[in-house]
């Protein structure tokens, strides 16, 4: 009874032996013959694997590049702001004004009147006294006046005929009073009746009325009327009346020297005929 168990025990492990053979073999056999359908299997998930990777590596680079986009818009706007600014800044000429202790930088507020172009209401200043009359320059010529009332600062434009200050006119520096026409032209009254003013002579401010400084481009000379005891001279001015955004006010005029009297004699000595100078020197 014992042998047969044994040889039953035998004979189940042999084929069971058999069978683990044959079934090595078979997995052996069909790891071979499935290897190229692995095979396919590993590159199209690697393929997949790595175009997910790529695609979010590329949606990060992206949205990286959109943020660096932004900043790098940005920054060239500003560089553009910056290469705009410093382009106005060369194109425009510094004037000496800026730097003068005397020179206030004003601005205007608005109209005094609606259908008048001549006055006009400008920024005040705590330094500036009152009843004062103070000259205004538009970039570096003469374009009127200011006076302060009752603590607001009103402009009186060139085209006013109660803007009148001090001036020179010609190379001779002949002395004359300025006053308001229209928007581009003054007249100059008082001016000797025996000076030389011809048209095309400049006329620039004298600064002995305490209101300019001297030597402020007025205009130039477009025609000249001699009156009974004095010339006149109709001169074009070169402020931009309708324009009078900014200005330069003079808050002081620094106290000169000239000799008036001098320049007179001199023009007249030589206006003057030889006999009229033989008859004056026999007197």
């Amino acid at each position: 009874m014992m042998n047969k168990k044994f040889i039953f025990i035998l004979v189940i492990s042999l084929i069971s032996l058999l069978l683990f053979q044959k079934e090595k073999k078979f997995q052996e056999s069909f790891s071979v013959i499935t290897l190229p359908i692995k095979t396919w299997y590993l590159d199209i998930t690697n393929q997949v694997d790595n175009t997910l990777d790529k695609y979010t590596n590329q949606a990060d680079s992206i949205e990286e590049l959109k943020k660096e986009n932004v900043l790098l818009r940005k920054y060239l706007y500003n560089q553009k702001l910056t290469i705009n600014q410093l382009q106005e800044y060369s194109n425009t000429k510094v004037d000496k004004y800026d730097f003068n202790d005397n020179v206030l930088h004003i601005q205007t507020i608005s109209y005094k009147k609606i259908n008048d172009f001549s006055y006009i209401y400008l920024t005040n200043n705590d330094e500036l006294k009152e009843d004062k009359i103070y000259g205004l320059i538009q970039k570096n010529v003469a374009a009127g006046i200011a006076i302060k009332s009752e603590n607001q600062l009103e402009g009186i434009l060139l085209s006013n005929e109660k803007c009148q200050f001090s001036t020179f006119i010609g190379e001779k520096n002949m002395p004359g009073i300025a006053k308001g026409i229209d928007e581009k032209t003054m007249e100059v009254n008082f001016i000797p009746k025996w000076s030389k003013i011809t048209i095309g002579d400049k006329v620039v401010t004298s600064g002995l009325d305490n209101i300019f400084l001297a030597n402020i481009p007025v205009g130039t000379v477009s025609k000249v009327l001699t009156r009974s005891t004095y010339k006149t001279a109709i001169i074009k001015t070169y402020a931009d009346i309708f324009h009078p955004n900014y200005f330069y006010l003079v808050k002081k005029v620094p106290i000169q020297i000239h000799d008036l009297n001098r320049t007179l004699l001199q023009e007249e000595n030589t206006t003057i005929p030889d006999e009229e100078k033989k008859k004056k020197k026999k007197k």
